[in-house]
């Protein structure tokens, strides 16, 4: 038995697009609902009781579009609150720190590299979740986190690619440059549009963009409980909470696909 409906996709404004360009690549055929809460971005400088307000509204919203499994694709709310949303929702929710730890831990491995940097937003970085986890599976590993709570809303304007950002990027990491770092996790969605800067200020270091892994999980399970789409027709939305227009704008910028957003309003 297989199932047609989509998956759910929801971050806090763009960044979760990462998350659906490499679907678009790795699940082809699915269908899903993207909610970007972009009324509420950035969600790294809010608290716990916050996030899990904001998250379990979401999944409440995709609940009733009647998906078959959600992809948390924030890096926030996956270090933060996932424990809250498996207990409250009964449905797959998937997130995308965990299998983006998984793929560092393996190239750390296979490439024997000591010294991981992590990148993420106040929130991830004060949970403490990529630091323990890394540290508790390979104890010989080199931490090091860096909370860079400007990204996001330079990425949210659209500032991928001027003088602010790259001064921003430089200030950011200035120790790695000094220090250098075998592998960086990306560890908010909103990030890999940043690779290139990243490469140009780190060099060789490999990136860890979170996507690819939760993609890889995303499709064990569906293929595992028989639930693939079979159907060839493609039907997806996008939902945001803030401004429409900029959102369409700026996500067809990042994903090559005409969107054209719906408006949501949280109750």
């Amino acid at each position: 038995m297989n199932d047609n409906r989509p998956i759910g996709i929801f971050d806090s404004g763009l960044g979760g697009l990462t998350v659906v360009n490499t679907m678009a690549k790795m699940l082809p055929n699915e269908s899903f609902i993207y909610v970007g809460d972009t009324a509420r971005v950035p969600y790294g400088n809010k608290n716990k009781e916050t996030l899990k307000s904001y998250a379990s509204q979401i999944v409440r919203f995709l609940q009733n579009k009647d998906v078959k499994a959600i992809i948390v694709a924030c890096g926030t709310i996956s270090s933060n609150v996932m424990d809250d949303l498996w207990e409250a929702f009964d449905l797959p929710i998937i997130d995308v720190v965990r299998p983006g730890i998984e793929a560092c831990l393996q190239l750390c491995k296979e490439q024997n590299k000591k010294r991981v940097g992590i990148i993420a937003t106040e929130a991830t970085i004060k949970s403490g979740f990529f630091q323990k986890v890394l540290k508790e599976k390979n104890p010989s590993l080199d931490v090091e986190a860096k909370a860079c709570p400007l990204f996001v809303p330079l990425i949210e304007e659209g500032w991928t690619n001027n003088a602010v950002i790259t001064q921003v990027a430089n200030a950011y990491m200035r120790d790695w440059q000094i220090n250098p770092i075998d592998a960086l996790i990306l560890g908010c969605t909103h990030y890999p549009l940043l690779a290139p800067l990243f490469k140009q200020i780190l060099g060789d270091a490999a990136q860890i963009d979170m996507s690819a892994a939760t993609l890889q999980t995303t499709l064990k399970y569906l293929t595992e409980n028989n639930m693939l789409k079979t159907s060839s027709e493609i039907t997806s939305a996008f939902y945001v909470s803030g401004d429409v227009k900029k959102f369409n704008k700026m996500s067809q910028q990042i994903t090559n696909m005409p969107i054209s957003a719906h408006k949501v309003i949280w109750e």
